[in-house]
């Protein structure tokens, strides 16, 4: 079969589209320079104001009245005021080490970060998951607050079902105040399960990613409770979950009615940088997507950290893994691509991604040297293979580089891979089989991007398939190849 490959509208050159994402990284850099900036100033106009703040220390513990904590949930809070309701607080990018020295004061920070917002406690926290309620004992005031624990704080769609905890303020020897019947050492985290776990690649960006950054700094001296906890995500990354928690993790909607869990030290909600990203310059800072995929590997026991010569040990083909699709954006002539493949000089996988058990695929992937599948939630399993390795990103038709670049081509490059990207042509969708040329979704592809998500995805990521033109395909897996050789 001979494949003639025509495009309606021309995609933007690799080198173009690496620019001006350069371009909105410095923009972010910049931003958060600023940030930081904002942050000084306002300590610097603290210190200055010290013997104030001493003055009215009595009060630094109490919340403002409900209204004004409702107002602050909004687009309006800004840095500044963040970092005047945290100043009280124990220092937050150091807190993990001050609890360690046993420094506890009593305080409430509320941070901000793109996907989430967030509360520090520290002070006599007793936690009563039945009534979803924390009770916060502390020396002033009596008010409270809601808090929905889960890192997707932009999407409401996501929001309105997940559920509310309830944060409630008594001051010292008040008859309300259940009594503890678990008291802990260590901190806490209370986050939710929901939202679109059910994919494998929000697992990572909505779920463990934000763990990770939020319960890393313990070294395992933190509890983990779950709000309408599912026990088979729980089983499923158990492997990981035990690398960031020494203790039990608890269902918290479970305990009980009358078993109060009692802390020194609690995070409610996740931190969360953006989608499938960890931002260095955000708290808690020095953190890498790089950092968290070697604590993948080190969870999962993976032996390959990184590709390497081995001049003991004999030559090896290296190995491709080509992740084939059961329902959208299927790659109909997998065979042959495997085939091709193969004869190239790759020792080739093809397998679903649903085929095995999590710690198993990635075992599998984390023994390959390139990874090949069309964009979707199964090239999230790049975060098993070792540096230097190759991500191979299959873009479906309809302008959706862009997309597929910050999905999976940025997070590639921050977990130290080598990115190629294939951009299927029009001849190459199945799109044409569904609808004629003039029509609009084939003309005028940025008209339905235009239309919000929900209509690109129909279009674009659910009505379509890939039947791979190998000839031209060829070259993007030569490119493979000669990268891993020098490994060799």
């Amino acid at each position: 079969m001979s494949y003639k490959v025509i495009s309606v509208s021309k995609p933007l050159p690799f080198e173009i589209r690496r620019n001006q994402c350069k371009l909105q990284k410095a923009m972010k850099l910049c931003k958060s320079i600023q940030w930081l900036q904002l942050k000084a100033l306002a300590l610097v106009f603290g210190v200055s104001c010290l013997l104030l703040l001493c003055f009215l220390a009595s009060n630094s513990y109490t919340f403002e009245n409900i209204d004004d904590w409702d107002k602050i949930q909004d687009d309006n809070f800004t840095v500044v005021d963040e970092t005047w309701l945290c100043f009280s607080s124990a220092k937050i990018l150091h807190r993990a080490e001050n609890l360690r020295k046993g420094v506890l004061k009593e305080s409430i920070c509320r941070l901000r970060v793109p996907k989430s917002i967030y509360y520090e406690i520290d002070g006599d926290i007793r936690v009563n998951g039945n009534s979803s309620s924390i009770f916060w004992v502390n020396s002033q005031g009596k008010e409270s607050l809601k808090v929905k624990p889960f890192p997707r704080n932009c999407d409401p769609l996501v929001m309105k079902d997940i559920k509310e905890y309830s944060v409630k303020s008594f001051p010292l020897q008040n008859e309300s105040v259940p009594q503890c019947t678990s008291n802990h050492s260590y901190p806490a985290v209370l986050f939710a399960y929901g939202g679109y776990t059910v994919n494998f690649y929000h697992d990572f960006t909505d779920l463990l990613i934000p763990l990770f950054l939020t319960a890393h700094r313990y070294h395992g001296e933190v509890q983990i409770l779950i709000t309408n906890m599912n026990p088979s995500w729980v089983e499923r990354f158990g492997m990981v979950l035990k690398n960031l928690t020494r203790y039990e993790i608890i269902d918290i909607d479970k305990v009980g009615h009358s078993n109060i869990h009692c802390y020194k030290s609690m995070t409610i909600g996740l931190y969360a940088h953006g989608e499938f990203a960890i931002d260095p310059l955000m708290p808690p800072l020095g953190y890498t997507f790089a950092k968290f995929t070697d604590f993948l590997r080190r969870s999962f026991s993976l032996e390959r950290h990184m590709l390497r010569k081995h001049e003991k040990s004999p030559p090896r083909k290296p190995k491709l893994l080509l992740i084939t699709r059961r329902w959208t954006r299927k790659l109909i002539n997998f065979n042959e691509t495997a085939t091709m493949a193969s004869d190239l000089g790759f020792e080739v996988i093809v397998m679903d991604a649903g085929d095995e058990p999590v710690h198993k695929f990635a075992q599998t992937v984390n023994s390959c040297d390139v990874l090949v599948a069309v964009h979707g939630a199964a090239l999230t399993n790049m975060i098993f293979l070792p540096q230097d390795a190759v991500l191979l990103q299959i873009i479906p038709w309809g302008r959706m580089e862009g997309l597929s670049w910050c999905d999976y081509g940025f997070p590639a490059m921050h977990a130290n891979l080598k990115y190629l990207e294939y951009q299927a042509s029009l001849e190459e969708s199945t799109l044409l089989d569904k609808y004629p040329r003039d029509h609009r979704y084939i003309q005028d592809p940025f008209s339905v991007h235009m239309q919000g998500w929900f209509v690109l995805n129909k279009v674009y990521m659910s009505e379509q398939d890939v039947v791979l033109d190998l000839q031209r395909f060829r070259g993007t897996l030569v490119e493979a190849l000669e990268h891993v050789k020098k490994y060799r």
